[in-house]
């Protein structure tokens, strides 16, 4: 068992260092007077729903909840007690490629509605970023980084490393999102805390 330990330690290590590089590229592209606008918008708002489908729908559910810890009124697109959305609430919408038809359905849905719309996806060219009200690129790969330990779940040219890379980058961005509400807000790690369910 040690001996297997010790041969982990050199790959995961090289994991945690490419999660790292690559998340370090991406952000570094972000500019942080949009993430305080997103954090404005995000805190100007009585209720917001969050939307992901498939690997981004985790994400999504992590943002709502966190959200809500920090004091706003946030839900999950598709939880069957959801209040009906309404003119003025903000809507979330997050897709890698920015082309998922019933995100781009459902975002449609909502600004007929009258709720404004923040689009997050890696493709600035997509039907997502054009329909948003607010858009935030955020890539899933930065230039320059190898994959050469995390290439384990992808092929070659690492495409199938696309989506555990975009979701590493939802989580980091979102939890900045939140810290910042957070200050903003003038929360305390007893008033978040409280929050949290005890159902457990």
């Amino acid at each position: 068992l040690k001996q297997k330990v010790e041969k982990m330690e050199p790959l995961f290590k090289r994991i945690i260092e490419e999660f790292y590089a690559n998340a370090k590229g991406v952000f570094e592209k972000v500019d942080e007077k949009s993430l305080q606008h997103i954090v404005s918008l995000i805190t100007q708002v009585k209720k917001i729903y969050v939307l992901g489908i498939g690997h981004s729908g985790m994400f999504a559910r992590i943002l709502s909840m966190k959200l809500n810890h920090v004091g706003l009124r946030a839900y999950t697109v598709f939880d069957e007690i959801n209040p009906p959305i309404a003119k003025g609430d903000l809507f979330i919408a997050i897709s890698q490629s920015g082309q998922t038809k019933t995100v781009i359905a459902l975002v449609e849905k909502a600004k007929s509605i009258g709720s404004q719309v923040l689009g997050i996806s890696a493709n600035a060219d997509s039907t997502l970023a054009k329909i948003s009200d607010v858009f935030l690129r955020v890539d899933k790969k930065a230039e320059g980084v190898r994959f050469t330990a995390l290439s384990g779940i992808g092929e070659k040219k690492h495409e199938n490393l696309s989506g555990t890379l975009f979701g590493f980058n939802m989580y980091v961005l979102f939890y900045t999102l939140v810290i910042m509400i957070a200050q903003q807000r003038g929360e305390t790690a007893e008033s978040i805390d409280a929050r949290h369910q005890n159902l457990q």
